[in-house]
Formats: C-alpha cells, structure tokens, sequence
C-alpha cells in the first residue's frame, strides 16, 4: 500500500488540476470515448439495477445510464460539488470516503464503474475485494484505466520505492497490461478487453493506452455481448 502522506499528496494535486480544468469539454470526452460501451453493458439489467460509480470524480458518467438506484463514490466528492455549484446530478447517492472501505452491504451493486481512479488510489488490492464483496452473482465490474509499458511500469514502482517523496506528484500506481490482468484475476472473470484510447505516439517499452475491462464473478460464465467498434 501507498504510505497515506503520498496518497493525499495525490490527491491535492487532483483537485488541482480540476481547478483548472473544463468540466464540460471533460465530460464531452468521456461520453465520447467511455459512455457508448458504458451503455452496452447497461442495457443488460432491468432500470431497478443498482450501480456505483467509484472515484465518480466531478464528471458522475453514469448519470447517463438508464438505472435509476445510482451512487457515486469519491473520497473528494464534498470538494467537486463546492468547486462546481450545479453541476453534478440532483439525483443519486453520495459517498465521500475512500474505496478501500465502502460503506454498503454485500451484493449492494449489480454495476460497478472505476474509472482511472485505480492508479490514484491507496491500496488497489483492497478496493479489488471491496468490488468483489459488494457486487452481485450476476453483476458486472467495468475498470477503465491508462496502462503503461512494463518498462516505464516497473522502473515507476521502483521510484515509489526508493524515493516515495519525489513521486508524490504523480499517478502512485502505474500497470502494465499484463499487470492489471494478474490483478483482475485474482477476483473476477475477464471477459473482454477494449482499448479505448491509443497515443499518437508510439515509443518502444512506454507505450501508454486506455484499456476497459468487462469483468464478472468468478462463478459467472455467461459473456455479455460485446459492444460494436474495436476491441
């Protein structure tokens, strides 16, 4: 886990680069690039589905979504709402505390939505269990994150390591694909893999990329119909 002083180093700097960041052009993005294969997978469970949208950030995507029991969770959430009056959704419950401890009942969720919070968090292999935990036998767990090169991975966890003041201004966590894959498995099912956003730039051994993966409990073998477009 990340020394708690880091993570909340991290975490001022994400408020600070929504203070100077449009919301709107941010959210257009995301329902450009994120919502169509949000939507695919929504379309799967009844209205009366409950979902949660962990580190929801000031952009709440699955306000979007036709499930009416939604919740948005985001240890900075009382921050976004000060910063940006109106902005967020009317309807839906929130939950300002960390992911690796959430509040809520086992099998509260049938849609569970972590969006590039993953690499901005204290412990990932608590939050990892805290979905398992609270995800229905039939739900699904969408991660959406950047992955790197396991070059530039590695050699950024062996920065942590040796020099975790020097690297509290960036991401604490960087994964490699096959990585993030390791981790995923050890709770759920993966079903599908999408990348969703390549960089214009390919550079040997650092190649970033923003991957979604469709995963389900392990005891789940159906596979949800995949969404149109490249995988």
């Amino acid at each position: 886990p990340l020394p708690r002083s880091c993570w909340q180093a991290s975490q001022k700097r994400f408020l600070k680069f929504w203070s100077k960041t449009n919301l709107k052009r941010e959210h257009h993005k995301l329902e450009q690039e994120v919502l169509p294969l949000l939507l695919k997978v929504a379309k799967n469970y009844p209205p009366e589905a409950t979902t949660l949208e962990i580190g929801t950030g000031p952009t709440c995507i699955t306000r979007h979504l036709p499930q009416q029991k939604k919740c948005y969770l985001d240890p900075l959430i009382d921050e976004f709402r000060r910063m940006f009056p109106g902005e967020l959704p009317e309807e839906g419950e929130y939950l300002a505390m960390p992911a690796e401890h959430i509040e809520k009942e086992h099998a509260s969720f049938d849609l569970i939505i972590c969006l590039n919070m993953l690499s901005y968090s204290q412990n990932p292999e608590l939050i990892m269990n805290e979905v398992e935990r609270l995800l229905t036998p039939t739900g699904t767990f969408i991660l959406i994150l950047r992955t790197h090169g396991t070059l530039e991975a590695r050699m950024h966890y062996w920065m942590m390591k040796l020099f975790p003041s020097c690297a509290c201004c960036s991401r604490p966590y960087y994964y490699a694909r096959t990585g993030i894959r390791k981790t995923l498995s050890r709770h759920f099912s993966i079903q599908q893999e999408h990348t969703l956003h390549k960089p214009f730039l390919w550079i040997p051994y650092f190649r970033r990329e923003t991957i979604a993966f469709i995963c389900t409990p392990k005891e789940l073998k159906t596979v949800i119909s995949p969404p149109s477009g490249k995988k």
